[in-house]
């Protein structure tokens, strides 16, 4: 069979083509994130690239691998504790560098010491004299990055922070500047993050119920300590072993100064979810198959001796099915930016000298939740805090 000079030349481009993408295929493959100290796996760390307008990404799994499965120029290794990294070439191993140093597993004694939960009891009778009765009005700085398979989502925002207290028993803000860097035009203002760092904050959920249901342990961690100061590592007693972190305490003031607390979905389910809720929302096709939480918080004091949430960093995993139908349910995730599996926020609060009185333009910031009854006055409240106004920029390519 005869084959003309442009049949030639077409089926040499298509071998050249084809070649092209054989190349590329096997430049797909696995990777392992890890700790660069330790060498830990780095859990739900984000792989993601923006290139020729098309956004891609993955994350490491519980063991540290992902795959990936898009060709890139360059990649961005993200994740709230670690250095972000850029890389061009994929090793078999990433490290990425901590921000912060990991505490030693290193503890004193495998026994739980007696003074800790007497010490432990006493900052909870006083918790809401030292942490949520000030009406202070700090500045506030929050960012939060959300990332899906094909898109990425930003945020910063500042401005100040009406704490709650005896007085308003719920927080609000009054925004200064916003910013929204995204993939695509959304252009909504995502304060879900911001509210569960404030309404799940450590010492608001530290109660004598956590207290019986955790060990705790005395560790040799002496960092950033003074002579008054212990760092004390806990576990869930019983059934749920997801739950697991440490704290910073203040012996002789029974204040606690810093803490930190993982947990899993089988915790996160039985804390954050009303059972009987969770229960009718799986009957409809709605299932939570994984959450992982990661919350750490520093506190600082006031003058006038109490105390507030300085800076925050909070790490939010879920993977969600739903098989509900349900227009108005579709509508109201547009409406609110819902979809993300994959959410990281920091809060950094400093305390403000600056007369608040006249200012009126406080947005009153509703307490956070995951599945619930939204009434018509609900939904409304939660589409106008997705529509703040905010500059929008898209994300560049790479």
């Amino acid at each position: 069979m005869k084959v003309s000079f442009s049949s030639r030349f077409f089926l040499l481009c298509i071998a050249v083509i084809h070649g092209f993408y054989i190349s590329k295929a096997q430049d797909y493959r696995s990777v392992t994130v890890a700790d660069a100290d330790t060498h830990l796996p780095v859990a739900h760390a984000s792989i993601y690239t923006k290139e020729n307008g098309h956004f891609h990404s993955c994350l490491s799994d519980e063991q540290g691998q992902a795959r990936v499965t898009f060709s890139f120029r360059q990649l961005i290794v993200s994740h709230l504790n670690y250095d972000k990294l850029v890389v061009s070439t994929l090793p078999d191993t990433i490290f990425l560098q901590p921000k912060y140093q990991i505490m030693s597993e290193v503890v004193v004694t495998s026994e739980e010491p007696e003074w800790i939960r007497r010490k432990l009891k006493e900052a909870v009778r006083k918790k809401d004299d030292v942490y949520f009765s000030s009406p202070g009005k700090e500045r506030f700085a929050y960012s939060t990055q959300s990332i899906s398979s094909n898109n990425i989502y930003r945020l910063s925002m500042e401005g100040f922070l009406r704490m709650k207290s005896k007085e308003h028993r719920r927080y609000a803000v009054c925004v200064d500047t916003a910013l929204i860097i995204a993939a695509d035009s959304t252009k909504l203002t995502d304060t879900s993050n911001l509210r569960r760092m404030l309404y799940e904050d450590f010492m608001a959920e530290l109660d004598n119920s956590f207290i019986r249901s955790h060990r705790f342990y005395e560790s040799v961690e002496r960092e950033g300590c003074s002579a008054d100061d212990v760092r004390l590592r806990f576990r869930s007693k019983g059934r749920n072993p997801d739950d697991r972190g440490w704290l910073l305490i203040d012996t002789t003031r029974c204040v606690v100064k810093e803490a930190h607390r993982s947990t899993g979905t089988k915790t996160n389910r039985q804390e954050r979810t009303d059972a009987f809720l969770y229960g009718f929302a799986h009957l409809m096709g709605y299932s939570i198959d994984q959450w992982t939480r990661d919350y750490h918080v520093i506190y600082s004091e006031r003058t006038d001796g109490s105390f507030y949430p300085a800076e925050v960093r909070y790490k939010l995993y879920m993977v969600i099915r739903d098989g509900s139908e349900d227009k108005q349910h579709r509508e109201f995730n547009e409406q609110t930016g819902g979809g993300f599996p994959n959410m990281e926020a920091t809060l950094r609060l400093t305390s403000c000298a600056e007369d608040m009185s006249e200012q009126t333009s406080w947005k009153e910031l509703p307490p956070s939740w995951y599945i619930k009854y939204n009434t018509d006055a609900d939904r409304q409240k939660e589409i106008e805090l997705s529509n703040l106004p905010a500059m929008f920029t898209l994300y560049e390519d790479n």
